[in-house]
């Protein structure tokens, strides 16, 4: 992991610093949460003695790795940049949570372009793909520059794509496609497997919904992506959205290949690559499949988050879980089988995994939370215990006064 300015001042902090006021949690609590006879979710959180942050260390992580190299862009130094892009990427150099440092290091590179775009100015966004272009015109042979070039014809592409665009007209459909293929014609310059470069393949990936034949070559660009670098979440991520109904494939299909995922990856990560998959369909779509066999998808779970040991992908892992709980406990007794198994993978992950609480993985609110930890731990809260720290995961202390 290399160490930029801006991170080196963050692992200088200790996390009680950067811990936030447990307090947070009782604020918008709703009245609506199933819990036991005799708590309310107010009292639930109330007895939560843990670390509790609006942002965890490694998403902290992240935005520092972008932006020191945001920084070197604004002072035009692109020769490192290009170099550090190369290491990384070829290195397959990796963050804290598992997140591939090239990816980082483009995103700063390309922030000038993504916050205007943010800001919906289309003058200072063509400006900032016009210097991109001038990195790319004077560095023509380096993948890495043709890599970042691609990726911000990419990121117009979809922004004049995205259904929160103020109007989606024939027009930005038109010039949406001319960035896409503006993107296309970058990225088949230089082979990803020929480069070693995993980050090349994915832009070449992120092509597939705005090419006329993404459906017929997604899944050996994907192949791709894994052969080079089979540790990374985002591939497996990415390829999921695509493999639903309304792009190019059907539930039996993403089922299918979600199992396929496991086999090409089985050996490095477990079966990670399946909970991947289905996390993917539940931030696309909101729900989880129904096609989800669920004692594997708790036990690739189980193997998500130990690829990393991040806290992360444990907050990710708790929340899910306490939805599907909430769920299965609201649909009665025809749910009993499914809430037992979803109880006892949550419990795993609470007394295991999770030693602080994140709270911006927690999406549906602090509700969700309350309910988790109710469930878990609710017979000792009931007898005046604390939910505390305890070895590599959450447990109950009862305090003598």
């Amino acid at each position: 992991m290399l160490v930029t300015p801006s991170l080196l001042h963050v692992k200088t902090r200790t996390g009680r610093n950067q811990q936030e006021d447990a307090v947070l949690l009782r604020l918008q609590v709703g009245s609506g949460v199933d819990m036991l006879d005799g708590l309310s979710a107010d009292q639930v959180l109330g007895r939560v003695d843990v670390p509790v942050m609006r942002t965890g260390p490694e998403k902290t992580e992240w935005q520092c790795v972008r932006d020191d190299h945001a920084a070197m862009a604004a002072a035009g130094e692109w020769s490192d940049l290009l170099e550090a892009l190369r290491y990384t990427d070829q290195e397959r150099v990796m963050a804290s949570g598992g997140r591939r440092v090239a990816g980082l290091i483009s995103d700063g590179m390309r922030s000038g372009l993504t916050s205007a775009i943010a800001r919906g100015d289309w003058t200072v966004a063509r400006a900032e793909l016009a210097i991109l272009e001038d990195v790319y015109d004077r560095n023509s042979e380096d993948y890495c520059a043709a890599q970042v070039l691609a990726q911000a014809h990419v990121d117009l592409a979809r922004a004049k794509r995205s259904p929160t665009a103020p109007e989606l007209s024939r027009d930005a459909w038109q010039e949406a496609a001319a960035h896409y293929v503006a993107a296309e014609d970058l990225v088949t310059l230089f082979d990803p497997i020929e480069e070693m470069s995993p980050l090349l393949a994915a832009t070449r990936y992120a092509l597939v919904p705005g090419i006329e034949d993404g459906g017929a070559v997604c899944r050996e660009w994907y192949d791709d992506w894994v052969d080079l670098d089979p540790e990374d979440a985002e591939a497996h991520a990415a390829h999921a959205v695509n493999l639903l109904p309304g792009w190019y494939g059907s539930l039996s299909a993403f089922e299918r290949e979600a199992r396929r995922a496991v086999r090409m990856t089985e050996g490095q990560t477990g079966k990670a690559a399946y909970a991947i998959f289905h996390i993917a369909a539940v931030e696309a779509f909101g729900d989880l499949s129904p096609t989800l066999d669920h004692e594997y998808f708790f036990e690739a779970l189980g193997d998500y988050q130990s690829a990393t040991g991040c806290q992360v992908r444990a907050n990710v892992a708790a929340h899910l879980l306490s939805d599907m709980a909430m769920g299965f406990r609201k649909a009665g007794p025809t749910a009993a089988w499914h809430l037992t198994k979803t109880r006892a993978a949550l419990s795993d992950v609470l007394w295991n995994r999770l030693r602080e609480i994140q709270l911006d993985c927690w999406d549906t609110g602090n509700q969700t939370l309350a309910f988790a930890m109710a469930e878990v731990f609710g017979p000792a809260l009931k007898r005046g215990a604390r939910i505390v720290r305890r070895g590599e995961g959450l447990g109950t202390l009862v305090r003598r006064t």
